[in-house]
């Protein structure tokens, strides 16, 4: 008997193998709607009022992902005598929660914070946090005054 068809059969799978391959396909290539989904901060202003700073700015959520941001500030020091390169260490000092009686999704919801706990003199970084459901907050913008 001849042993042709054996090999012959060999062969076939081993082509087969090759035509289908399980390796690498192509690079990795990020979903572009993913940018889309991602709540965006717009617009960050800072205004200094005589005993008060105030906070606003321009929310898209397209999703209704965030439940409520975060206030952080950071007193960075008096001028003549701050460190900018020191790290920072940020305090939850309020947050602005977020309802279902916001704007449709695909507008820009102007929000604000008010800080009536602030000292003339003082340099300070506050720090927006959007935060979901879940508890997972992410850094969206930061922004300094000198409050004279």
């Amino acid at each position: 008997m001849k042993k042709t068809p054996a090999i012959f059969s060999s062969f076939i799978l081993v082509f087969i193998a090759l035509i289908t391959g399980c390796g690498l396909k192509g690079n990795p290539v990020p979903y572009s709607s993913a940018a889309d989904n991602k709540p965006i901060v717009k617009n960050l202003e800072i205004i200094a009022t005589e005993n008060s700073v105030i906070l606003k700015w321009n929310l898209q959520d397209n999703n209704r992902l965030i439940k409520y941001i975060g206030i952080e500030r950071s007193e960075v020091g008096a001028p003549g005598n701050e460190c900018k390169d020191c790290p920072r260490t940020f305090e939850r000092i309020g947050q602005v929660s977020l309802n279902e009686a916001m704007p449709a999704a695909k507008e820009q919801n102007t929000l604000n914070y008010t800080d009536k706990t602030v000292s003339k003199g003082k340099i300070y970084n506050y720090r927006l946090m959007l935060c979901e459901d879940n508890g997972n907050c992410s850094e969206a913008a930061t922004v300094e005054i000198n409050f004279k």
